[in-house]
Parts: structure tokens; sequence; C-alpha cells
């Protein structure tokens, strides 16, 4: 049952006589005046409202706090806070914006900040707050493998492959047994077409964790992809199926080392399932490619229109479809 707002009262200023006696709050340690303790006074009850949630109570007193303080970063961070939680957003980002220029050292703000932005569909502004955050940790923390890994996803997921590369590198230094992060340079370096390089780092990321199916599927895709130890390939590729057999880029991968064998059967089979798993650019085109060598020539023309739809800018499955269509109009024409 709540406490009656008379009984808040009497303990929030019970609290700030405590406060101001025993354990001033740095912000008021320096001064004892009228306003600092009406400040000190507001943002207590404040506190004491957001313990049972009462939101809307809490915003009104730490507004009051901030007449008598406006330069308090904390009040500032906490009627954000409670802003963000009643929906406000912008108000939320304004006060958040104070208080990081009141403290620049708060990292709690700028967390919010990219919660909200994020709530926002605001992506570039919330990876900007995060990358603001794990730089900072990374400085404070040294030897802390999983802020650069973090920041080295965040890059990542940017398509800043460079400096993902670079964060991915220090988390190698400290972990130089890290199979996962072996996987993920890999990939990174594939990114930046560095294939060779790919090829070494899953390789010793298999070395070290036989059963790592990401490593797994990567090196036997490549393989594939090069037509170069197509068997071995296979044999990479069904260990990552077998680690995950519902995995529809895996399934995808088999398909592809199968149709590189000429095994056009067993291909299609894997890569209808790897479809009803998962909705992507490359699976469709590979069906399409699967449907063409069986000469199912309408169902490919389906499948790479699929593709397309999917990604537009592959500019070798419209060159693809074009063939098909030349081919199309010759036939007809040879048939009239």
């Amino acid at each position: 049952m709540p406490l009656s707002k008379k009984i808040l009262r009497l303990l929030c200023l019970g609290t700030v006589l405590f406060l101001l006696g025993r354990a001033p709050d740095k912000a008021y340690a320096s001064s004892a005046d009228s306003s600092s303790a009406e400040a000190l006074a507001h943002y207590t009850m404040g506190l004491v409202h957001d313990l049972y949630e009462s939101t809307e109570e809490a915003v009104a007193e730490y507004e009051k706090a901030l007449e008598s303080d406006p330069a308090h970063y904390l009040i500032h961070f906490k009627l954000a806070s409670n802003y963000a939680r009643l929906g406000m957003y912008p108000e939320a980002i304004a006060e958040l914006k104070t208080t990081v220029r009141l403290n620049t050292e708060d990292l709690q703000a700028h967390y919010l900040l990219a919660l909200i932005y994020s709530t926002q569909k605001q992506y570039d502004l919330a990876s900007a707050e995060y990358e603001l955050i794990l730089k900072s940790l990374s400085r404070t923390e040294p030897e802390n493998v999983e802020v650069f890994g973090y920041l080295g996803q965040l890059y990542y997921s940017q398509k800043k492959y460079d400096k993902a590369i670079e964060q991915f590198e220090k988390v190698m230094q400290l972990e130089p047994k890290n199979a996962e992060v072996m996987f993920l340079l890999g990939s990174l370096y594939l990114e930046t077409q560095q294939k060779p390089v790919a090829v070494d780092l899953f390789l010793k990321s298999i070395e070290i964790d036989p059963e790592h199916d990401g490593s797994l599927n990567s090196l036997g895709y490549i393989y594939a992809e090069d037509e170069a130890r197509l068997d071995e390939a296979l044999d990479l590729v069904k260990r990552a199926v077998t680690l995950d057999p519902d995995n529809g880029a895996y399934l995808d991968s088999l398909g592809w080392v199968y149709y590189k064998k000429g095994m056009y059967t067993e291909a299609l089979e894997s890569l209808q399932k790897a479809d009803t798993l998962l909705k992507d650019a490359i699976i469709c085109d590979h069906l399409g490619d699967v449907y063409y060598k069986l000469n199912e020539v309408d169902k490919a023309k389906q499948y790479w229109k699929l593709s397309l739809d999917l990604r537009p800018e592959q500019t070798a499955v419209v060159e693809k479809l074009k063939q098909l269509n030349k081919n199309t109009t010759a036939d007809s024409s040879k048939t009239r």
C-alpha cells in the first residue's frame, strides 16, 4: 500500500536532514544555504516517488529541484529518466544533453540517450552514443576484452570494417586462443577482400575449436566459391549443419557446395530448406542457379527476381535475367 503524501514528505524531510548532517551530496557540499537545501529536499522527494513508481509526482519534484539549483547534473539526469518513462522523449533528450554538458564523465546519460535514440529509430545517433561509451570504457579498462569486443561489433554493424578489425586485434592480443574472435576477424577480413588472411584465421579457429560452426561454414563456403577442395568443403559444411541443423545460412552453404559438385538434386533439397528458414537474396540467387541447371527456367526466373527484390543492387543477377530473357526471345523466334 503506497504511503500518503504527508508521510512521504516527513520521510523526505528526515532524509534531507540526515544527508545535510551526515553525508551531504557533492553538489550541495559547498554550501548549506536555503536554496540548496530546498533543491535537495525536492530531489530526495523525487527519489522517494521513484521508489514507488510515481513517475509524474517524481517529475514534479525534480522540476522544483531544478528551480532552486539548475546546475545540478544529477537532477537533470533523474528528470530525463522520468520523462523517458512517460514517453516524453524530446524533453528527455534535452535534459540528457544538459546532463552531459554539466558532467562530461556521466556515461549513464549517454547510455540513456542511446536507448532513446534507438527507440526513436535514430540509429546513427544511438551508435554515436554507444561508441562514446565504449571508447571511454576502453581507456579506463584497457584489459577488458568485452569492451573491445562490443566496440568491434558496433563498428561491424556500421560496416566500419577497418575500425572493427582494430578492436578485435586488440582482443586477440589479450586472448590469443579465442576461436570466436578469430572467426569474427576472419569474417571482417573477408569483407575487406583479404581472403588469404581470413582463411588462415578460420583454420586456426577450427584448430582451437573443431566444433566452431561459424568457422566451419565460412571456410567451406570459401572453398566452394573458389571451386577448390570441394570434398573438403562438403565435409566442413556438413559438420556445421550437424552442429546447427536449422541454420538457413549453413544449409545455403551446403546447397552451394552440392551445386559446385554438380549434385543439383541434393543442392535443391538443401536450398529449399534454407529458403523456408531464412529469406535471403543469396539463397534465392542460388535457387535460381539450381533451377536453371535443372532446366526449370520459369522457376529460375522467379527466384532471381525474388533475389533482386531483396537486394536490388546485384548486377550479376540482373545480367542472368537479361541473358535468360534474350534466350527466351531467341527460342520464341525459332519456333515461329
